[in-house]
């Protein structure tokens, strides 16, 4: 037994002897294994205008996000980093240090993604924010807004009680920016493929039209995309007996926000 205690601590001598440890009597580089990799971050301030170069906002064309995405030059490894729109500048969470290529996009649920020029040879060091240089991404803001009107549970918006029509003899249409301001557009009414006339949006003295039935549409073809609010009268003789007040984003990029107002019933007002 003494025999093999003393061939036990000779190994372990030999051991110590030959090895660069610790104080712990772990090599000295054991603990580098799970070393954390090391790390930095990017920052990164963006702007958004229109074609023309005109500041814009977010809101003004539906823009949730900038999505920032980070390739290694030298690999297929990288990493992204989203920012919500409206907060320029922003820090992204910490990405492995290396040289990138940086790409940009400008997302929103009804947009399709707006790019920015791409910037090469970023370098991301150790415990080191990396400023990228400020973006700007330009989106067309123009829009288009398509609306029909119905007075449910009516069948017809214009044919009276007797025929299952809500009897609308007449209506007004107003439209203001979300944020206020009189929006002066003119709507063309169509019914099938068959023009109606013209709806002028006057806010101060809005123009009073015959019955819009509800198999009609109106359509602004142009308009500034972003969010507006509407509101619809439907008149029983001089009553405002018929009401919608709704809200509308109108998107960007030439698309289309396809919209059917239901007008509720004034229960309670006199005359109706």
């Amino acid at each position: 037994m003494a025999f093999r205690v003393v061939l036990f601590a000779t190994a372990l001598s030999a051991f110590a002897i030959g090895c660069d440890c610790n104080g712990d009597g772990f090599p000295a580089d054991a603990r580098m294994i799970d070393a954390p990799e090391a790390r930095g971050t990017v920052s990164l301030a963006w702007s958004l205008t229109d074609l023309t170069g005109r500041p814009i906002t977010c809101v003004d064309v539906g823009a949730n996000f900038v999505s920032v995405e980070l390739r290694k030059q030298a690999s297929l490894q990288g990493a992204v980093a989203s920012f919500s729109c409206a907060n320029s500048p922003s820090t992204s969470q910490p990405i492995e240090v290396g040289t990138y290529e940086v790409r940009f996009e400008l997302r929103g649920q009804a947009l399709t993604p707006v790019t920015a020029p791409p910037q090469n040879s970023i370098v991301i060091t150790k415990d080191q924010n990396t400023e990228l240089a400020p973006v700007t991404f330009a989106v067309d803001t123009n829009g288009m807004l398509v609306l029909a009107l119905v007075a449910p549970p009516f069948t017809s918006n214009c044919k009276p009680g007797s025929m299952q029509g809500a009897g609308i003899t007449a209506m007004t249409i107003t439209l203001t920016r979300a944020g206020g301001g009189c929006v002066p557009v003119t709507f063309v009414r169509t019914r099938g493929s068959t023009p109606r006339g013209t709806y002028m949006v006057d806010c101060s003295s809005p123009e009073i039209s015959t019955c819009i039935e509800n198999d009609e549409t109106l359509t602004v073809p142009s308009m500034a995309s972003g969010p507006y609010q509407i509101h619809v009268r439907g008149k029983l003789s001089a009553v405002e007996c018929w009401a919608n007040d709704d809200s509308l984003q109108v998107p960007a990029q030439g698309k289309a926000r396809t919209e059917t107002l239901n007008l509720a019933f004034q229960t309670g007002t006199p005359g109706c």
